[in-house]
């Protein structure tokens, strides 16, 4: 009897060591950074906080992707970004929260290389030829700034569809679109 009481005690201090429980054991990395995500959640939500304070009550949350970056996925058509660069005083007074976050708390750019321009250029022409005469060609950012042309306030469903049937085979990557009321990025076409 007392031999089993022995095992299971020798056995409990072992598993309470391993597990990060104050015992000999490596702490778990995996706890470890889930509480960094964590941390920087709140940061975010803390620079949300500070936007709606000062007059941007329509910033939607802060969430982290599954990859652990941070984002505030629009909520709606609401275009937060373009919002936001209307209100240089909101800027500034958020800006000490901004400073606070990490180097890797954001997804990194696509870089994109010159075969990827060109095939911009050439996804460019495909739309023009399907139904948008004037739909520009990328900037070296890789992003087709609408401002200005018949699609400044977005495309019909019917016609996107169309565009994308058509164009997927040229270029299947990210689109994206500024200087429109529908900016997006993202959405594989």
């Amino acid at each position: 009897m007392k031999k089993i009481a022995s095992t299971v005690l020798l056995t409990a201090l072992v598993v309470a060591g391993c597990s990060g429980g104050g015992g000999a054991g490596s702490p778990n990395p995996s706890a470890s950074a889930a509480a960094g995500r964590q941390q920087l959640l709140a940061l975010g939500q803390e620079w949300v906080q500070c936007l709606r304070t000062h007059g941007l009550t329509r910033m939607p949350d802060a969430q982290l992707t599954q990859d652990g970056y941070l984002q505030f996925p629009p909520a709606g058509n609401y275009n937060w970004k373009s919002d936001l660069s209307t209100h240089k005083s909101i800027i500034e007074a958020c800006q000490p929260i901004e400073d606070r976050y990490p180097p890797n708390a954001f997804r990194p750019k696509q870089q994109l290389t010159a075969d990827d321009l060109r095939k911009l250029a050439e996804y460019a022409k495909c739309v023009r030829a399907h139904g948008v005469p004037d739909f520009p060609d990328p900037n070296q950012a890789g992003e087709f700034d609408v401002a200005g042309t018949s699609v400044e306030r977005g495309m019909s469903k019917q016609m996107n569809d169309q565009i994308d049937q058509a164009c997927r085979s040229v270029w299947s990557g990210d689109v994206k679109i500024t200087g429109g009321s529908n900016e997006k990025s993202g959405g594989k076409k």
